[in-house]
């Protein structure tokens, strides 16, 4: 005789099992090629915001130094411009609530913004005055710790944008440097930019971020053109290939860098001028070191 109820127990566990089954490969299949998909596309979203936030950042610090006339005693000196930033590819919000749904979206990258100098320097020379500029170079820069998209590093340096990544490091705004091949000149703004020892120079997590940036000043433009040469030292032999291929796009006769130090010489005649900010780091609702 059949027991035809313990069979129909046996087909309801059975079938609770196969659903369950499906569930879990429904969610496995989720999490390995939606879930890093879905990641991959925010992370490159946020870098193509913190691109345009540098482009944006540049244009602002320019245009407190073009209209700035100081014989006028007129101009945005000593008037700070605030910029805001965000930390990471989903801004610090909680990724999500539930026992499940913590695993259906990607975990929100983080990042950090911080004023730093990585041994950089610019030197200006010529034959009588010796060294007449001797200079740190101070960035601000946005170090991206991504998860899902290649890890990108973005700075602002000497009025120009640089893209930091594993295969190299690109020029994307062109830094204060002009060259002229028929009168065999350079014009250079150096901007310097000062960090407040008393606050924090570095701000890492998730979240908005403010910048705040002032113009202290800037100087007369110096004209030198006694056998004038500049010498840029960079953090490292990408960034200064990436300048050096800057430079020949600007007109520059330039050789190749040795190591992480580009030579322009064979000048007639070489302007600078240096343009002072102090920038302030002021974090909003992330944590900072």
């Amino acid at each position: 005789m059949v027991d035809t109820g313990r069979d129909e127990g046996l087909s309801e566990v059975i079938g609770f099992i196969m659903i369950l089954a499906l569930i879990m490969i429904f969610l496995s299949i989720w999490v390995i090629y939606a879930v890093p998909a879905e990641g991959r596309q925010q992370e490159i979203e946020h870098m193509d915001d913190v691109q345009n936030w540098f482009t944006q950042y540049k244009i602002t610090a320019d245009s407190l130094w073009i209209n700035y006339d100081p014989d006028e005693g007129v101009g945005p000196v000593d008037i700070t411009i605030s910029n805001s930033m965000v930390l990471g590819s989903q801004g610090g919000a909680t990724h999500s609530q539930g026992l499940f749904m913590v695993f259906m979206r990607p975990f929100g990258s983080s990042g950090t913004l911080s004023l730093v100098n990585e041994s950089e320097r610019i030197e200006i020379t010529d034959n009588i005055a010796g060294t007449v500029v001797d200079q740190d170079i101070v960035s601000v820069q946005y170090m991206a710790s991504n998860t899902y998209w290649i890890p990108q590093t973005y700075y602002y340096q000497m009025g120009g944008v640089f893209l930091e990544q594993s295969d190299g490091t690109v020029n994307r705004v062109a830094p204060l440097i002009k060259f002229n091949p028929a009168e065999n000149s350079a014009i250079i703004k150096i901007i310097n930019i000062n960090r407040i020892q008393s606050g924090t120079n570095l701000i890492s997590g998730e979240g908005p971020v403010r910048i705040d940036t002032v113009l202290t000043g800037k100087t007369d433009e110096l004209t030198i053109s006694d056998d004038p040469a500049i010498e840029i030292t960079l953090r490292d032999n990408s960034a200064a290939k990436a300048w050096w291929s800057i430079l020949k796009e600007l007109g520059a006769t330039v050789d190749s860098p040795a190591g992480n130090t580009i030579t322009i010489d064979g000048l007639d005649e070489i302007s600078y001028q240096y343009m002072n900010y102090t920038v302030s780091l002021q974090s909003v609702a992330a944590a900072y070191s």
